[in-house]
């Protein structure tokens, strides 16, 4: 008995350093196609627009970092293979937000499509016979608090404005969208009062980048406000 119990540890310990060592792979893999794309923008974007991002991608790589960290709950060794999987899916959720900045002068005018903040923040906008509908979901910090809010908006040019009250409470929730404010694809999202909508660490505001556009049945769900879906 004592010699199987030994052989199951050891057999345990093989397949959580295989885990290991294919979380390591999968984040190594995708920090690389990362970097690729970093380098295609730093010789593409015209030099203030590669500035900005630059600012956002240092500050995005610490959130990275922390996230990661936090998951390994102080260097416990079960917990390595969370750390190395969440950078990975970080990383590669990144990976589409800086594509878009390439696409930022072929974007063509308009709210429609699907958009990212880069940091777990999607941001649905369907238009349709004159009116414009969103879904707005987001994933923030090292607990994922999440939060989701959406429904019909107005606009007025490059602005657009969404009311709305949570029962219980006696304030409504604002939120405001700034459409393409120096190039078309990018929308600024500002709220106030939105924490009936979120959890405690989660928040709906930032930039956000049009990644592509929504299919017939996305765009359905973002009219019916189906959030949950």
């Amino acid at each position: 008995m004592k010699f199987a119990i030994i052989g199951f540890f050891l057999i345990l310990g093989i397949a959580c350093g295989n885990e290991l060592e294919a979380a390591k792979a999968e984040y190594a893999k995708q920090d690389k196609a990362l970097n690729e794309v970093y380098a295609q923008l730093k010789t593409k974007l015209p030099a203030e627009r590669f500035a900005e991002l630059q600012k956002d991608q240092r500050e995005w790589v610490e959130h990275r970092e922390f996230m990661a960290e936090w998951q390994e709950k102080e260097g416990q060794p079960e917990t390595a293979v969370d750390r190395w999987e969440l950078a990975a899916g970080l990383t590669e959720g990144r990976i589409d937000w800086l594509k878009a900045w390439l696409k930022l002068d072929e974007r063509k005018e308009g709210w429609g499509g699907r958009y990212s903040d880069g940091y777990n923040g999607e941001l649905e906008i369907v238009e349709k016979d004159g009116k414009a509908w969103f879904a707005l979901h987001v994933v923030r910090g090292p607990t994922f608090h999440v939060g989701g809010i959406g429904g019909e908006f107005r606009r007025n040019g490059m602005m657009g404005f969404y009311e709305t009250k949570a029962d219980g409470e006696e304030r409504p929730t604002w939120l405001t969208f700034r459409e393409g404010y120096d190039k078309p694809g990018k929308i600024m999202v500002e709220g106030e009062n939105t924490s009936p909508f979120h959890g405690m660490r989660a928040y709906f505001g930032g930039t956000y980048l049009w990644t592509g556009e929504l299919t017939a049945e996305e765009q359905k769900k973002v009219i019916e406000a189906k959030l949950d879906e």
